[in-house]
C-alpha cells in the first residue's frame, strides 16, 4: 500500500517513481568513482536533489545549505558542527591581505590522536588522555580551506560534502569557494555543489583552473521517453493508468520533470486516488484538466507575488529618477513568443526593446543593461525571489528561465491580465 504522494509529487525525499536516466546517474557515479568535485546544474525541480538521494546513503555526506548571507567562514563552520568535533575555544581574528580585510575563526581544536611514542613528543600540539583515549589540541584558523583540509585529514574524514543552492551565495562568496575548491582537491576532500543554473563551465568562469578537474552533471533535458517511464512506474504502486492522457500531460509540463510528477500527483487526487487502488483506474482528461487548473493557481500566486518584487525598484536619493529596467524587462518578456523565451531573449534584443518602449529611451545605455544583467540573480535573491526566476547566461549573451514552475505560468495565464496588475512605477 502506497500513498499517492509517495509515489508521484516533488518532495526533498526520493519518491517512488524516481527513475535512473543512464546519461544523467551514470555521469554522476563516475564523478563518485573517479574522486572528483562534482557540479550538478539545471532549472529549479528538475532532480538534482533527487540524484544526490538517490545514489548517497546519508552515512556517505555532510549537507551544507547555502543563503544569500552564508560566507565561506559559515559553511567551513557547519561542515566542522556537523562532524561532532570537539572546539575547545575560539576567537574572531582579523587579517589584512592586499588591503582587504580577511575575517577568521582561530580555534582550538580537540581530535583523537594515534601517533606512536616518537610523535607524542612533537611539540607542535599538546596532549592529553580522557578515558584512556589520547586527544591532541591543535589551533586552525576555520576560514581556510587549507587548515579546514588539514582537521578533515586528520578525523580521517571520507565523506562528500554536499553545498545545496549554491546559487543563494553572494558572487564573492562564489568565486572564493571557486578557489577553495582546487585547495579541497589536493587533499582529497571532495565536494557535491547543486545551482540553479544552465550554462556550463559557471564556476570555472571564477576559477579556470577548475577546467577539467570537476565532473559537471546537467540534469536537463528531460526526453518525453523519460517521462513516460514515470507513469510505468507509477501504475503498479497506485493502480492508477494514465496511458490515454500521458501525452496530453507531456505537452503541458514543458520537459519539467517537476510539473509532470505534480500534474500526475494532483490528477491521481482528481481521480480520488489517495493510495494503492483494489482495481485498476483510468485517470481521464477531465482529472488532468483540473490538475492543470490547481497547479496553474498555486504558481500564480507565487509567480505574481515575485513579479511584483522584481519590478519594485526604489530611488537611491531624492533627486534620482530611477529607469525602471526590471518593470520594462517584464514588459518586454511578457509580450515575447513562448518559442524566443524558451530559446532564451538575447542581451541585444533586450536592450533594443525596452529602448522602443521606454518613457526616457535616451537614457537608457548598453551600461544600465550590464549592470541589471549581471546582477540579475543576486538582486532577485536580495528581493527573496526563491528560487530565483531568470539567469543572464554570459557564455551566450542571453536570460534564460531557471524556474522550471514559470514556463508553465506564462504559457496557462492570461499575460495581458498579469501586466495590467502589476504596480506601473511612478513616473512612466
Amino acid at each position: 500500500m502506497r500513498l499517492t504522494n509517495q509515489v508521484f509529487g516533488v518532495s526533498n525525499e526520493l519518491i517512488d517513481t524516481y527513475i535512473v536516466r543512464p546519461k544523467v546517474d551514470n555521469l554522476f557515479t563516475e564523478g563518485l568513482q573517479k574522486n572528483k568535485h562534482i557540479i550538478i546544474y539545471g532549472a529549479s525541480k528538475q532532480g538534482k536533489t533527487s540524484l544526490t538521494n538517490k545514489h548517497l546513503d546519508e552515512s556517505e555526506y555532510v549537507k551544507v545549505n547555502c543563503s544569500p548571507s552564508s560566507t565561506t567562514l559559515d559553511l567551513f563552520n557547519s561542515i566542522v558542527r556537523q562532524l561532532d568535533v570537539d572546539i575547545i575555544e575560539s576567537k574572531d581574528t582579523r587579517t589584512t591581505v592586499g588591503g582587504e580585510i580577511k575575517i577568521g575563526l582561530k580555534a582550538k581544536i580537540k581530535i583523537p590522536f594515534f601517533g606512536g611514542t616518537d610523535a607524542e613528543t612533537e611539540a607542535t600540539a599538546s596532549r592529553e588522555k580522557e578515558k584512556g583515549v589520547s586527544f591532541k589540541v591543535v589551533d586552525y584558523n576555520l576560514a581556510l580551506a587549507q587548515d579546514l583540509s588539514e582537521l578533515l585529514k586528520e578525523i580521517n574524514f571520507d565523506k562528500r560534502i554536499i553545498l545545496e543552492n549554491f546559487h543563494y551565495l553572494e558572487e564573492d562568496v562564489q568565486k572564493q569557494l571557486s578557489i577553495d575548491l582546487r585547495i579541497f582537491e589536493d587533499y582529497n576532500i571532495l565536494f557535491i555543489i547543486l545551482g540553479i543554473w544552465r550554462e556550463k563551465n559557471r564556476l570555472s568562469q571564477f576559477n579556470g583552473d577548475l577546467v577539467d578537474r570537476v565532473i559537471e552533471v546537467p540534469v536537463e533535458p528531460w526526453e518525453e521517453s523519460d517521462l513516460a517511464k514515470i507513469t510505468d512506474v507509477g501504475l503498479p504502486l497506485l493502480n492508477a493508468d494514465f496511458s490515454s492522457v500521458l501525452e496530453y500531460i507531456i505537452e503541458s509540463c514543458f520537459d519539467s520533470v517537476g510539473v509532470f510528477q505534480e500534474i500526475c500527483k494532483e490528477s491521481c487526487y482528481s481521480a480520488h486516488i489517495n493510495r494503492t487502488q483494489d482495481e485498476l483506474v483510468k485517470i481521464k482528461k477531465e482529472n488532468v484538466d483540473n490538475a492543470i487548473e490547481k497547479k496553474l493557481n498555486d504558481y500564480a500566486s507565487r509567480h505574481i507575488r515575485c513579479l511584483e518584487s522584481f519590478i519594485e525598484q526604489k530611488a537611491k536619493s531624492s533627486d534620482e529618477v530611477p529607469l525602471y529596467i526590471p518593470y520594462y524587462f517584464i514588459k518586454v518578456l511578457l509580450d515575447e513568443s513562448f518559442d524566443n523565451i524558451t530559446l532564451g531573449l538575447k542581451r541585444k534584443s533586450i536592450q533594443e526593446k525596452i529602448k522602443d518602449i521606454h518613457h526616457r529611451s535616451d537614457n537608457v545605455r548598453p551600461s544600465d543593461m550590464g549592470y541589471f544583467l549581471r546582477n540579475l540573480v543576486s538582486s532577485q535573491i536580495k528581493k527573496n525571489i526563491s528560487p530565483p526566476i531568470f539567469d543572464y547566461d554570459i557564455s551566450t549573451t542571453s536570460v534564460k528561465i531557471i524556474d522550471s514552475t514559470f514556463y508553465f505560468f506564462l504559457k496557462n495565464c492570461d499575460r495581458e491580465e498579469v501586466l495590467e496588475n502589476l504596480m506601473v512605477p511612478e513616473g512612466i
